[in-house]
């Protein structure tokens, strides 16, 4: 299977699945599929990977868009090859308790944001929370403590004082106790970070590692331990706020997860474009625009198939 081949496959499976494929698409694609071998054999790889999938997608009354999973895959696979793998794993454990199971971490929540969207949630105890894009938050506050339980996504949390009831925003690292503060908490694939804005909290890792921080300080925390990190990231960590991405020196792949809430469809970048390095600052309300500056500072190939599909590679 050669690159070219596979990536055209990608695009005439998105064109085919839009639900406003023509009668004069379909013959372009029977076209392109008996040009040459090399086409059938990605088709073929392809369909039997995600083809099944989004049939039960449609099915169950779901667009492409909303295909969670399937876009998780897309998103997140290093190389075409290694994404065209996955999709077999995820055809043969069935793309249905997939889908469940995303369903069920969303409906945990009692709070939550789509894509693009900021939103401040006013807490009978006073407290205020400010909710980044495609965040998800469970509260669970009783007589004896105040907990937010960070599911997904960032958060900034403005706590308003009680002697009797701690405040903690807990993630599945860890817990970011607060002292009567503003901080910042965001869970990552493998680990969170905390930034304090006001005053000063302590974080709990899971290992039983704590750490004070104050004003201008930050953390990086997981199952393992603890680890500071520096002013200049502490303050990067919360430009969101602004609606800003502050790049001090990052991967595109770093640089793509930020951008990622606040773009429509599927974002993928490949292993050669997600290893360059990158430097700026770029408006996430705007992320068009921040990939159109990316392009013209990298060599970089931006390729949009509709609405559902963004695929970023080397030029």
């Amino acid at each position: 299977m050669t690159p070219d081949a596979d990536h055209q496959a990608i695009q005439w499976m998105v064109r085919l699945s839009s639900g406003s494929a023509s009668a004069a698409d379909q013959a372009q694609f029977q076209q392109w599929r008996d040009a040459a071998p090399a086409h059938a054999r990605a088709w073929q790889t392809l369909q039997a990977g995600i083809g099944a999938p989004l049939q039960a997608l449609r099915a169950a009354g779901l667009s492409a868009a909303d295909a969670t999973p399937i876009r998780d895959l897309l998103a997140r696979g290093p190389s075409r090859r290694q994404f065209l793998g996955k999709t077999l794993m995820l055809a043969g454990a069935g793309v249905g308790s997939a889908w469940l199971g995303a369903r069920l971490w969303r409906d945990r929540s009692d709070w939550s944001t789509t894509t693009a969207q900021r939103l401040a949630i006013d807490l009978e105890d006073g407290s205020r929370l400010l909710l980044d894009a495609c965040s998800k938050v469970r509260l669970e506050f009783t007589d004896a403590v105040r907990r937010v339980r960070l599911l997904q996504g960032a958060l900034v949390a403005s706590v308003a004082p009680d002697t009797d009831r701690p405040f903690g925003v807990t993630t599945e690292d860890g817990t970011a106790w607060a002292r009567g503060t503003e901080y910042m908490v965001r869970k990552e694939a493998d680990h969170s970070v905390a930034a304090v804005l006001q005053h000063e909290i302590r974080v709990s890792s899971r290992s039983g590692q704590q750490l004070d921080l104050t004003e201008g300080q930050a953390a990086r925390y997981d199952t393992a331990g603890i680890a500071r990190l520096d002013a200049a990231s502490a303050r990067a960590l919360t430009a969101w706020r602004q609606g800003r991405l502050d790049v001090l020196d990052a991967s595109l792949a770093q640089v793509a997860d930020a951008l990622r809430p606040y773009m429509p469809g599927t974002l993928h970048v490949t292993a050669g474009a997600a290893a360059l390095r990158v430097q700026g600052v770029f408006s996430l309300d705007r992320p068009e625009q921040a990939w159109a500056a990316l392009a013209a500072t990298l060599p970089l190939k931006i390729s949009r198939y509709g609405g559902w599909l963004t695929w970023v590679d080397v030029a």
